[in-house]
């Protein structure tokens, strides 16, 4: 008897022990605040999404600060200091140089189109190419079109442009800025209130949602749409690969239903959702919103002629083919926009 219950209370802790190494607790590490719409919007809903599908086996725990720089979160999750983050392709942009096109101007009104053409030229020519090496990618996605907001006056024309300080995020609305005689200013989005308030910065190009989300309705009431995105910007969540590849095939799984394409659709409808907030909040606090005139887009249209040869010379530079995949990813982006694919 006393062999036989022996053995029972064995078999009942290994049970316990083989249920407990299920269940993982992946560490997830945001620079932006947890209140943040992005994360309410995106991240939080993919999380709770995987969570639920796992029936509990995978848990996320949301690290109360972020534990290095925006630009630093890849290599954040590649060393181990966090399990996922999401960062940006363009604070990173010779790492990422092969995809600029991403960031282009004139790419479209829809996140949703834009996001799953991207991951779809990303799976067709650049999956193979080791760029985030030591993590596993879940997922990419663009932000939708980029606007330019001032503090005080409309930008019409490239000569309103001249000698204005701008926080620019990417490679794209910086040499816009800086082509038409403006000052562009580097700072992390987060510090968007401070510089706009104390005028180290005239204005800022962002997406709409970035309005209220850092607060900023108010100290920008003139904002210039360009259809179709003065600039995108585009984003990517990742994994670290030691993590990945220790959970289980059920749970790898789980990880896999929620990546790729699926990721990028939930991840630009988030984004539509949270820009056409944006402008909702913009327009009840009274905002003055405009769409360009034809002689801002025909100079956009100009600068972009120069800024897509540019991505070809510098997508050759590191071995892809740049006309391929801009080629690719304007036919994607064009037929989900028009609900044909």
């Amino acid at each position: 008897m006393n062999i036989l219950k022996s053995a029972a209370l064995g078999a009942l802790a290994f049970s316990f022990a083989v249920a407990a190494k299920a269940d993982v607790e992946l560490t997830y590490s945001s620079w932006l605040p947890w209140t943040h719409p992005v994360n309410e919007a995106i991240y939080i809903p993919w999380m709770e999404a995987i969570e639920k599908e796992s029936e509990g086996r995978i848990t996320f725990k949301r690290l109360p600060k972020p534990v290095a720089s925006p630009p630093a979160h890849l290599d954040a999750v590649r060393t181990g200091q966090a399990d996922v983050a999401f960062t940006v392709h363009g604070y990173a942009p010779q790492r990422f140089a092969a995809y600029l096109f991403a960031e282009l101007p004139l790419l479209g009104d829809s996140a949703v189109a834009t996001s799953i053409a991207l991951q779809r030229t990303h799976d067709k020519f650049l999956a193979d190419k080791g760029y985030y090496e030591g993590t596993h990618l879940i997922g990419m996605n663009t932000h939708g079109p980029g606007v330019i907001h001032h503090s005080k006056k409309h930008i019409l024309s490239p000569a309103d442009m001249v000698g204005q300080k701008m926080r620019t995020g990417g490679p794209i609305p910086k040499a816009v800025v800086e082509a038409w005689g403006g000052v562009s200013v580097a700072q992390p989005a987060p510090k968007s209130y401070e510089i706009l308030s104390t005028g180290v910065a005239d204005g800022i190009t962002f997406p709409y949602e970035s309005l209220p989300s850092f607060k900023i309705t108010e100290l920008v009431p003139y904002s210039t749409y360009i259809p179709g995105g003065l600039y995108s910007s585009s984003h990517f969540l990742v994994i670290n690969e030691e993590v990945y590849n220790g959970l289980s095939d059920e749970d790898r799984a789980v990880i896999d239903k929620f990546s790729g394409e699926a990721f990028a659709k939930m991840a630009g409808e988030g984004w539509d959702k949270i820009n056409a907030w944006g402008l909702g909040e913009a327009e009840k606090a009274g905002n003055k919103i405009v769409t360009a005139p034809a002689e801002l887009i025909a100079e956009v249209e100009k600068l972009n002629e120069k800024f897509v040869a540019d991505y070809f010379e510098q997508a050759k530079a590191v071995g892809v083919d740049g006309e391929a995949i801009y080629a690719f990813f304007k036919e994607e982006a064009a037929k989900l926009a028009a609900g044909t694919n």
